[in-house]
């Protein structure tokens, strides 16, 4: 099956990376961490300078959200998944992360799976998140995708197994109905956890990858802390964050993933760049134009060695 209703085939895949869906046919087999510092002191006074729009003071959340989601609009190898052994470009920009209602431990959680258009603005964005928030903590608000599951819990668990087994096939083939993506925050970009938030303290720990759904892209945000550093003899302050990522290896490779987080920690330190509309990258070559390059690429390697044979 080389079509899906969420996502497009790319067939522009090296050899090597082909085979890979057949040795770790599953994301537990091929998660990779990486822990890594940010510098948020010049994203701080942008906050601390600028206001949206509609006069509303941004939040580190916000312009981390606009930030990661502004670098997998620019670097697209980044919101691609395996599914039955073959590379998807998703269709849609899109996020998940979970709202709680209160700070205690009786308050609900809510998840919140919230789509983009790749080419929009910080402010957009801001006030996508921040309504969604706003939203969900509003007491006893229910969304989408806690209705639906409230629904399915209902039935008795041998038909709840089977339902799920179901809608895995239907996703594994890329069948699955536009509401169960909708309804899903694991069908997603990237899945995002606020544990700053709740003040976790320490190092940000990193996150599994789910096998149900196609996100591919889980990030961490730990606490924001000012620190003392010394650069060329002079003592400054920094306000930093540690951030863990765990990405699915599949989808790219390394030289790509480190640099777009060089590219994430930019769009951190010029936060005005979230104000313009980005110049997006071309689509992924279709199947057509895959061939056609395939026999550009062979007919220059004969050139070559008739040449050499010479």
């Amino acid at each position: 099956m080389s079509t899906r209703n969420d996502a497009t085939r790319v067939w522009d895949i090296a050899p090597y990376k082909q085979i890979f869906p057949y040795i770790m046919p599953r994301r537990a087999d091929s998660l990779v961490y990486q822990n890594m510092v940010i510098d948020l002191t010049k994203t701080v006074a942008f906050i601390k300078t600028h206001k949206s729009e509609g006069g509303r003071s941004y939040r580190i959340f916000e312009l981390f959200l606009a930030a990661i989601l502004r670098t997998i609009a620019l670097r697209p190898e980044l919101n691609r998944f395996v599914a039955n052994y073959q590379y998807w470009q998703r269709n849609e920009l899109s996020l998940n992360f979970v709202v709680k209602e209160s700070y205690s431990d009786e308050a609900a959680e809510h998840s919140m799976p919230l789509i983009f258009d790749p080419s929009m603005t910080l402010d957009e964005i801001a006030d996508i998140i921040n309504g969604a928030i706003e939203a969900q903590r509003t007491p006893a608000s229910s969304n989408f995708t806690d209705r639906a599951i409230g629904f399915f819990l209902r039935f008795p668990r041998p038909i709840i197994r089977c339902i799920i087994t179901f809608a895995r096939f239907l996703d594994r083939h890329g069948k699955a109905p536009a509401a169960l993506r909708e309804a899903d925050g694991l069908h997603t970009s990237l899945f995002v956890s606020n544990l700053g938030s709740i003040g976790l303290g320490g190092c940000s720990p990193h996150h599994h990858l789910y096998e149900w759904g196609t996100t591919s892209l889980f990030v961490t945000m730990g606490l924001l802390r000012r620190q003392r550093a010394v650069i060329d003899g002079n003592v400054v302050t920094k306000d930093t964050m540690e951030v863990g990522f765990t990405v699915d290896e599949r989808i790219t490779d390394g030289f790509y993933f480190t640099q777009s987080i060089r590219l994430f920690q930019e769009l951190l330190n010029n936060p005005h760049k979230l104000c313009e509309r980005p110049e997006l990258p071309p689509p992924p070559l279709t199947k057509a134009q895959w061939r056609k390059k395939v026999k550009s690429i062979r007919r220059s390697s004969a050139q070559r060695a008739r040449v050499r044979d010479r």
